[in-house]
């Protein structure tokens, strides 16, 4: 069976924050042929250890997940990658901030129940801890990061949770200096995505009444379990959405593989990568159906539950690379928290600054190199909270002649009066 599709970069790796079955050398009940490679046999345990409550919370990010996905799906054209799971950590560091309906309609958003942040943090702090460690063949990084107004304060409490919670990196810049705090952010966010993602801002987007931006970087590269070989790949057909033909380099292989997976809706394949910890997620839609229509399939579906088995697959696909940028404040609006972006927004969990806060934006940059080596991807999510409210800036300097008066508050009583001459 040929996979000439319109690929849903619905392809999961760490991305999509879905899983098949873990290929560890074997398959769940057969032997792997002898012309493996070394990393297919590779003992690792290769899973996270997570609380009853944590392992309850992945579930429902995998919800959030797909609703990621329709909802990126539906108002972007063309390809696209995004990372759900850099998106979480983001939504877990501004639920630590936010009080009241704020806090409630964040948690709706990522599936949790209301009030549900301690359970948030220990599943986040969870993640970040186990995650990076269970392949030694991938490197995976995540970072979290702070970057506060120094004109302003910012709660303690707050700064101790995503310190303790999400190791983040908290930090005070000028923020009158929008090019020099633009610079230090973007340095950041490539330093921590091997250089994928050089820029997520201007000097323009550093404004002096913005309190704070909030980041989560997150690289991924890993080896295919099973390599593709250079040589095979060949320019090939790819139809399109729209009908329309374009020529792409299609990687080749023809091979028993252990995960493949076919209904009415979709066919499906499992391409692990390194010691099969991590997987690509391959949906192609079958004919008549559409990626919309896999969406709603895969929607409130335990990927666990679908029965790949062992098949010998002709299998082409494309390298490729895809970047975006997305912006999310109207799509997470849409997706049921608004009011983190209102005048209404409930933030005092972050700051007791005089004024009120509120999410200015968030935006999510992204990127996915596949070839016949492996996967390369990294994905930098940031809000930005401004100051909706603040005492006027002014100058008083009393340089020149002035009145003083000494008073008593409440009746106005003048006890004395007085001029200041320079004399």
């Amino acid at each position: 069976m040929k996979y000439l599709a319109y690929l849903a970069a619905v392809a999961a790796i760490m991305f999509g924050s879905v899983s098949c079955e873990k290929v560890s050398g074997k398959d769940v009940d057969e032997e792997v042929p002898e012309e493996e490679s070394p990393a297919e046999t590779e003992q690792n345990d290769g899973k996270l250890h997570l609380s009853s409550k944590s392992s309850e919370l992945v579930e429902l990010g995998n919800t959030f997940a797909f609703n990621f996905l329709d909802n990126v799906n539906a108002s972007t054209e063309g390809s696209f990658v995004i990372s759900p799971l850099s998106m979480q950590f983001l939504l877990g560091m501004i639920l630590n901030g936010a009080q009241g309906d704020t806090a409630d309609e964040i948690c709706k958003v990522l599936g949790y129940g209301a009030g549900e942040i301690d359970a948030v943090n220990e599943f986040s702090l969870s993640m970040l801890k186990q995650l990076p460690s269970l392949d030694e063949a991938t490197k995976l990084t995540i970072a979290n990061a702070v970057v506060v107004n120094k004109r302003y304060p910012m709660k303690d409490s707050y700064k101790t949770a995503v310190g303790k919670f999400y190791e983040a990196e908290v930090s005070n810049m000028d923020f009158e200096d929008g090019e020099g705090t633009s610079n230090k952010i973007n340095q950041w966010c490539s330093d921590h995505t091997n250089g994928l993602i050089p820029r997520v801002l201007s000097a323009d987007n550093v404004k002096q009444d913005m309190f704070a931006f909030l980041m989560n970087a997150l690289y991924f590269k890993s080896p295919w379990c099973y390599k593709f070989k250079a040589e095979d790949t060949a320019p090939e057909t790819f139809t399109g959405a729209n009908g329309e033909d374009v020529t792409v380099q299609m990687m080749k292989m023809n091979k028993e593989l252990p995960s493949y997976y076919n209904n009415e809706v979709f066919s499906s394949l499992c391409l692990p990568y390194g010691n099969g910890t991590f997987l690509m997620n391959l949906f192609l839609p079958e004919k008549g159906k559409d990626l919309q229509d896999v969406i709603n399939s895969l929607s409130g579906t335990d990927i666990r539950s679908l029965r790949y088995s062992r098949a010998r697959v002709d299998l082409w696909l494309p390298r490729f690379e895809t970047s975006s940028n997305i912006e999310m404040k109207s799509l997470l609006s849409a997706m049921g928290m608004p009011t983190a972006f209102s005048d209404n927004a409930n933030l005092h969990g972050m700051s007791d600054v005089e004024g009120s806060l509120k999410m200015d934006f968030i935006k999510q940059i992204a990127n996915i190199t596949v070839d016949e080596e492996g996967s390369e991807a990294a994905a930098v999510s940031i809000g930005g909270f401004l100051l909706t409210s603040i005492p006027p800036s002014v100058t008083f300097h009393a340089n020149r002649p002035f009145l003083y008066l000494i008073t008593e508050r409440s009746t106005g009583a003048v006890l004395f009066a007085g001029k200041y001459s320079g004399d």
